[in-house]
């Protein structure tokens, strides 16, 4: 999963739920998703609110590529979402500020900053004897 994956993802958990700015909500690589009182992984063929998360999180995605509105909300429509869904979603990207455009970017540096490796069990017997 690319940093990108994440902090669009992690953006558009935020958006789906209401977390706010100030939340702290953390994308691991796996889909889990971490906010302070709970965590879990996200399921988008099992649930329909999991697979708008990643359908948002990918439309953000192609918009810092540089797609225009139109078009986003166009291949949308064309990958099976509901007019009135993709209508909403185009919505909401236009509404964006460039505040919150410029605090992506922000995160997606620092889930790009990431460079921990997962913690794993030794094998190697410690102690005497």
């Amino acid at each position: 999963m690319t940093p990108e994956d994440r902090a669009t993802i992690e953006w558009a958990y935020r958006v789906v739920l209401g977390f706010s700015a100030e939340d702290e909500v953390i994308v691991l690589r796996d889909l889990t998703v971490i906010t302070q009182h709970d965590h879990e992984t996200l399921n988008p063929s099992g649930s329909s609110q999991d697979a708008l998360i990643v359908a948002l999180a990918q439309t953000m995605k192609l918009r810092i590529r540089g797609l225009q509105f139109g078009e986003l909300r166009r291949d949308l429509v064309a990958a099976g979402m509901r007019e009135q869904v993709a209508d909403r979603v185009h919505d909401h990207l236009k509404d964006v500020s460039v505040e919150e455009w410029n605090r992506l970017k922000q995160r997606i540096a620092w889930y790009r900053d990431d460079k921990c490796s997962p913690i794993t069990a030794s094998t190697t017997p410690s102690g005497g004897d």
